[in-house]
């Protein structure tokens, strides 16, 4: 089967389509053929070499998190699915392996893909939505009528945290250049801060909760906005030597654990139209390099997927 494999760390030139043997399931696991799978900003930083690596990573490496496809062969123990399933999921943390043809996975962390979701869509919103529930959901805890600041809202993630905190009732401000600002409005941003003439930090306070996508010094200066008691979630590195955190707010580095109840509730808000897929930008398997080169401008819209079948 064909794969994207990386030899070493580097720029996309180490990006290569090669033939691997197809894997072998245990009996907890279903044999997925894979129809879209995305390309994260994280898959970019790892075939650099910016993540800590353990003991047992070697060469070659196959890139991707997060798909969709349909299931061609059950292991013995799995009884939820059958062959031919549509489904779609994301990678246990620590793992990774999606940018290819078929896909060994545990059943436990996969879900069934709906009908008016195309594959591409499916796995749009799998790593997306499942890191801006846990983040907005689970851990920042928003509410409605709670003023939320999303940095970076026209990525994937963003997209859909915007329409998250929407669907939850609270007021929605994001940051985004101008070209994206029609796109987050229709998603259900209240306002739109353009990054590139504003300084946020100088235009607002008293923010109940930040999800901030971005980082750095954009997350230095969102600790002045918020309200004694604010929340900000984080999953962007912060600054190396950056100035000690205010004590009188509450951050939050999400642990974003893969599992089946979170792609259910991705679902749940997909059939309740509170949630649509993102703009996507389509690329086959064997520009995974030219995908990489534009996720790497940090002006993506929406999500760039990797079709395969």
């Amino acid at each position: 089967m064909k794969a994207i494999e990386i030899n070493s760390f580097g720029n996309t030139d180490v990006l290569n389509l090669v033939e691997i043997p197809e894997p072998i399931i245990s009996s907890a696991e279903v044999l997925v053929n894979v129809h879209a799978t995305s390309v994260n900003p994280a898959d970019s930083k790892m075939r650099q070499g910016l993540y800590p690596t353990g003991e047992n990573f070697t060469f070659p490496y196959v890139l991707g998190r997060d798909f969709s496809g349909i299931i061609e062969a059950c292991g013995n123990n799995v009884t939820e699915f059958e062959v031919g399933d549509p489904v779609f999921g994301v990678l246990p943390a620590g793992r990774e392996g999606t940018y290819l043809e078929k896909l060994a996975i545990d059943a436990d962390l996969i879900a069934r893909k709906p009908n008016k979701l195309t594959h591409n869509e499916a796995a749009a919103i799998a790593l997306t939505g499942l890191t801006a529930l846990v983040a907005v959901e689970d851990n920042l805890d928003l509410k409605a009528g709670e003023k939320i600041l999303i940095h970076g809202g026209a990525g994937g993630v963003g997209s859909y945290a915007v329409q998250l905190a929407h669907h939850i009732g609270a007021i929605v401000i994001t940051t985004a250049s101008p070209i994206n600002h029609d796109y987050l409005y229709n998603l259900g941003a209240d306002q739109i801060i353009d990054y590139n003439t504003q300084d946020f930090s100088g235009t607002l306070s008293d923010i109940d909760v930040i999800f901030d996508l971005i980082g750095g010094e954009v997350h230095q200066r969102s600790l002045k906005v918020l309200k004694t008691g604010g929340r900000i979630a984080y999953i962007a590195p912060l600054l190396k030597h950056a100035e000690p955190p205010r004590n009188d707010i509450k951050i939050i580095r999400p642990n974003v654990n893969r599992d089946r109840s979170h792609l259910l509730r991705i679902i749940e808000l997909f059939e309740l139209g509170a949630v649509v897929a993102p703009d996507i930008q389509l690329f086959p398997l064997d520009a995974a390099g030219e995908a990489h080169n534009l996720i790497e401008t940090n002006h993506v819209r929406g999500k760039i997927i990797l079709t395969i079948k």
